[in-house]
């Protein structure tokens, strides 16, 4: 493999007829707030004005950039370096929108002209850095000198959109008087200090320009640079590995297209999490438990055998990662049957209980469902007894996980094996045993239940004490024509009663709808008892027949402690 090696300011890379190509198996722009500050705090650290105005630059390093391709032609695609350059594009692009505002277009358009963007022989303008994945949202809103607004979606966009967000507030007139120590900055001083950071960027950076001449070679530089992990995640060594297989890009680019869909995918939803974990969750699913560092050692190990058919692979993915949404982030619109509303509300508690340990064994039950090894009915109960473990054993008692990820992940392999209904239901009912043998004891969660609180100064517990109540009411209703889907928290004994602990506890706390919590306000205990008659909530009207001549620590402690007695009792540990 044969290297070229050269020094190289950034005025060297753009200033020439040339584009750089994001290739198709770079990871997005993924740069933080901390990083981009760290890179601003170094380029105006190489700045010095001295006693009669001048500006000293000193030189700086930022690192490597490996190429593919011939150095005399005009397009070069990035192996290494591309998050490095697309953040000095985006700080360019910053102080060009700073040039425009003060009324200093031609040092923008200079800007934009010689390192932003260009045009080819036959005239056609270009931008020299060419990324496609944040396309048109990264060229649009950030590269070209005349700006449009428009909303980021994905995670890239947001981390690109909040990289020239910094800028150009770094940029402003106030930060940068701050930053050189100035005590007043006139519109000429201000004009300076843009071009001061402007030659700083082009003149006095330095990057170490390496080029390869064929792509195969990238791939392979690409995983070399990062044997150890260093600054990528294993998905993006995974991601290297895949695209490498796919070298027809006509009249599609599948790879490319399954991925961007993928990513799409897992961001389309809030609380759904991470591309790694998505990525992690569906191999333990697949092939066996790993930790996130070693997924690309078990991949890698798959691959070298010929376990892994890239095509089915990505495939695979796409098609698990809609459901994977589904069950981390559930909507109503999910689950259209009415016998399937119990499935939606059991995946929205796990979701309010912040856990994912379970995941994977539950992308292998609906996969088994859709294969008629398991009824409706089955999934039903056992996603409704993994939700009732999770609220005591995560939610009240927040309990080491120790060996809970191996259980499922035992459970999720063998579900994937089974063959019939029979050996699928033995799957289910032996984890089932597995985590039964795992709950708190009684006192235990007695004790971590009358923890839970909720006051104007205290939210946390807000929304699992609603999830509590509206799971009771569940219960306690005869009929399916209510549903407490919407629940507000009355403090019996008013928040402005004291700053007392135990006015935040459950037992002093009923499920109200909106208009009646606002109705009973800060009204005596006596005044209240006619509001809470007419609710709907089982609870609300238990308290309200009980009509205690008084309340105070003492009732409210007891009533907390009656609370936890029953949901241990009567709701959730059933199995028991």
């Amino acid at each position: 493999m044969e290297l070229h090696a050269y020094t190289r300011t950034i005025s060297d890379l753009f200033s020439v007829k040339k584009k750089y190509v994001v290739p198709r198996f770079q990871r997005e722009y993924s740069w933080t707030k901390e990083k981009v500050s760290e890179l601003w705090d170094d380029i105006v650290a190489n700045i010095n004005i001295s006693n009669d105005g001048q500006f000293n630059h000193e030189e700086y390093f930022i690192g490597s950039l490996v190429l593919v391709g011939d150095d005399k032609s005009l397009s070069m695609q990035i192996v290494d370096g591309q998050q490095r350059l697309t953040t000095i594009t985006i700080l360019l692009s910053a102080l060009c929108q700073r040039f425009i505002e003060i009324e200093k277009r031609n040092l923008a358009e200079s800007i934009y002209e010689n390192y932003i963007a260009g045009k080819d022989d036959e005239g056609k303008d270009y931008f020299k850095l060419e990324n496609e994945t944040p396309k048109p949202f990264f060229q649009i809103s950030i590269q070209h000198i005349d700006k449009k607004q428009e909303s980021a979606y994905s995670e890239e966009e947001k981390n690109l959109f909040n990289s020239y967000n910094e800028f150009y507030s770094y940029t402003s007139k106030e930060l940068l008087k701050q930053k050189f120590g100035q005590i007043t900055i006139e519109n000429d001083l201000y004009e300076n200090l843009l071009k001061a950071v402007r030659d700083q960027v082009v003149k006095y950076l330095k990057v170490i320009f390496i080029t390869v001449s064929e792509e195969d070679q990238a791939y392979t530089i690409f995983e070399t640079l990062n044997a150890r992990g260093m600054d990528l995640s294993f998905v993006d060594l995974i991601k290297n590995k895949v695209f490498k297989s796919f070298t027809t890009r006509h009249p599609d680019d599948y790879a490319k297209t399954k991925w961007k869909k993928l990513r799409k995918t897992i961001a389309s939803r809030d609380g759904v999490g991470t591309l790694e974990t998505f990525v992690r969750h569906w191999w333990i699913a697949r092939y066996n438990y790993t930790s996130a560092d070693n997924v690309y050692k078990h991949f890698k190990k798959q691959w070298n055998v010929g376990g892994i058919n890239p095509e089915f692979f990505l495939d695979e993915l796409v098609n698990d990662a809609e459901l994977y949404v589904k069950i981390s982030s559930p909507v109503v619109e999910d689950f259209p049957q009415q016998e399937e509303k119990q499935l939606y509300r059991s995946l929205s508690a796990l979701k309010t209980f912040n856990v994912s340990q379970h995941k994977p064994f539950l992308l292998n039950l609906f996969k088994i469902r859709q294969q008629n090894f398991l009824t409706l009915t089955d999934v039903k109960e056992i996603i409704c007894f993994i939700e009732k473990f999770h609220f005591c054993f995560n939610a009240v008692c927040s309990m080491r996980p120790s060996g809970i990820e191996q259980s499922y992940s035992k459970a999720t392999r063998q579900l994937f094996d089974a063959k019939d209904k029979k050996s699928a239901r033995k799957v289910i009912e032996e984890l089932k045993q597995q985590l039964l043998t795992r709950l708190p004891e009684r006192d235990k969660f007695k004790d971590d239940f009358s923890k839970l609180k909720y006051l104007k100064s205290y939210t946390k517990d807000k929304k699992l004490i609603q999830y509590i109540f509206s799971h009771i009411e569940s219960v306690k209703q005869t009929t399916n024509e209510f549903k407490p889907d919407s629940i507000t928290l009355e403090h019996i004994l008013s928040q402005s009663s004291g700053t007392e602990d135990y006015i935040g506890m459950i037992g002093n706390l009923l499920p109200l709808g909106a208009k009646l919590n606002g109705e009973a306000g800060t009204k005596k205990l006596v005044d209240k008892i006619e509001t809470y008659n007419k609710s709907k909530f089982i609870l609300t009207q238990e308290f309200a027949t009980s009509n205690p001549e008084t309340w105070g620590e003492e009732e409210i402690k007891a009533r907390t402690s009656d609370l936890a007695e029953y949901c241990y009792n009567s709701i959730w540990i059933t199995e028991v």
